[in-house]
């Protein structure tokens, strides 16, 4: 008969539950070569362990990625099925929609911080590497989507533009059928919102045209006014005749104003309205006109000054008489 002996049993300080936290298992830290140092990670012995480490990061962003969009729809499914039938029925259920938020906003932080884990990882083994074109840092403020926030006030529907975790090829939602149709919502709409903003900038710009042509149009329907009206008195006349030249001055003034103000803005988006040519013809024959003006202006002075010299120079000649009597 074969007796076997009973091991005793363990001392209680070899128990793991109390070894100290810092030598249990899961809190040993492991060394991948993107933790250690650059002089360190440089030598050929470790190139094919580092090669190792960035084929394993590069998926590892991806699925974390997939897992972040993945959570962001749940959550925007969630917000919209609370608004449709939870709000309005209670506490109790209201209460449990925003725990379970809360729960889908946790696992988002964690597949958000994972994706930062690798990101930085790859960042160090491959900066210039082929993912740098596709993955970026990840933000708090790119972890939303894939439409509008229902609680995003701050930015209107037009002005709203999408976070580029939804643009990312590769991930490993993009075999998805309701990614793909969430995806195909989301791009109608941005394509609406982009026709939408083309069709406002070309009536900008034809309202732009239609106020110098209303302006021009107007000075020169002053400009008719002031020979239609008939009156004894030509004092009269010629007041009525300098009110509406004043008037059709005064809108000419604002057409060339309102065009020098828009061209410099519309030159730096690259724009050239149809209405330029005709502006810078009305400002240079303006120009041509004040400098004639000013010049006899100046021929005028220069007349005065001549006359002025001749009769200082009878007063001379007087004075100089005058001594000789």
């Amino acid at each position: 008969m074969l007796i076997t002996q009973t091991p005793a049993p363990l001392e209680a300080d070899t128990n793991s539950s109390s070894l100290p936290p810092t030598i249990l298992a899961e809190n040993v830290p492991l060394f991948l070569p993107s933790a250690l140092p650059s002089h360190i990670r440089s030598l050929p012995e470790l190139e094919e362990v580092c090669q190792l480490e960035r084929r394993l990061r590069e998926p590892q962003a991806d699925d974390a990625l997939a897992t972040v969009q993945c959570q962001r729809r749940i959550i925007q499914g969630l917000w919209q099925f609370k608004r449709l039938n939870v709000s309005g029925t209670g506490n109790k259920p209201n209460t449990r929609m925003i725990m379970l938020h809360k729960n889908f906003e946790n696992k988002t932080k964690r597949a958000a911080e994972e994706y930062r884990t690798a990101w930085r990882a790859l960042r160090i083994l491959d900066p210039n590497g082929s993912w740098s074109i596709r993955l970026k840092e990840l933000k708090d403020e790119d972890i939303r989507g894939p439409g509008k926030d229902a609680d995003d006030r701050m930015i209107s529907n037009s002005r709203y533009e999408m976070s580029w975790i939804w643009l990312v090829p590769g991930t490993a939602n993009s075999d998805d059928k309701e990614f793909n149709d969430s995806m195909r919502v989301e791009w109608a709409k941005s394509r609406a919102r982009m026709m939408r903003w083309k069709e406002e900038l070309l009536i900008v710009q034809e309202e732009m045209r239609r106020v110098l042509v209303y302006l021009r149009w107007r000075a020169e329907w002053w400009r008719e006014r002031s020979s239609l009206r008939s009156h004894a008195d030509s004092s009269i006349v010629s007041g009525i005749s300098g009110y509406a030249h004043k008037q059709a001055a005064i809108c000419s003034q604002m057409a060339e104003q309102c065009a020098s103000h828009w061209l410099p803005y519309l030159k730096a988006k690259g724009i050239t309205p149809d209405w330029e040519s005709d502006f810078l013809c009305d400002k240079l024959e303006n120009e041509g006109g004040s400098s004639d003006g000013a010049d006899d202006e100046e021929n005028e002075g220069g007349d005065s000054d001549g006359a002025d010299n001749e009769e200082n120079d009878n007063i001379d000649e007087d004075d100089i008489g005058s001594e000789y009597v």
